[in-house]
């Protein structure tokens, strides 16, 4: 019983151990570094309605980032198309999906710059600053930060926080 725990423990391990190499070395969905969607000759708003209506006003922090001027293009890099065709979806995902954006999208130096940037300019949240934890950082900030869908705290499903609220 001991020997298979064990086993189950080190398997979990090496698949958590892989998974973050591969995100270290950049090989997130998003196609993060690649050309902007713009250049591909991709309208999103009129490709992908639903995720343009949700930014007008809808859950999500895509409203929140198109009142500070940013568009599509500012958090969604790549060829979104192509990256749909090779996981085998077709037609706009659910709005509630995290596909397709990932963490350097959004620490790139034009946005939130870093984790430890975020860390400080959340600093006011004390002991319950989930951008400086005891349990370290997130690697993905999709985990409880969605473009277009209710934000999900998921430190709270453990702690109080403080009593704090996601913005968005």
């Amino acid at each position: 019983m001991k020997k298979s725990l064990r086993l189950k423990t080190l398997v979990t391990m090496g698949i958590a151990a892989a998974f973050g190499l591969c995100l270290a070395a950049g090989c997130s969905p998003s196609g993060a570094g690649e050309e902007p969607l713009a250049s591909t000759g991709t309208d999103l708003a009129a490709t992908y309605t639903a995720h343009a209506d949700n930014a007008e006003g809808g859950a999500g922090l895509a409203s929140y980032h198109a009142a500070l001027g940013q568009d599509c293009e500012s958090c969604h890099t790549g060829d979104l198309a192509a990256q749909l065709a090779a996981v085998g979806k077709e037609g706009e995902p659910d709005c509630a999906s995290t596909f397709y954006n990932d963490t350097a999208t959004c620490l790139s130096s034009e946005c939130h710059v870093s984790w430890e940037k975020l860390a400080e300019r959340t600093a006011d949240l004390g002991d319950y600053n989930p951008h400086d934890s005891i349990h370290g950082t997130i690697e993905d900030c999709n985990e409880c930060h969605k473009g277009h869908a209710e934000q999900v705290d998921i430190c709270g499903e453990c702690h109080p926080n403080g009593g704090q609220v996601m913005v968005g």
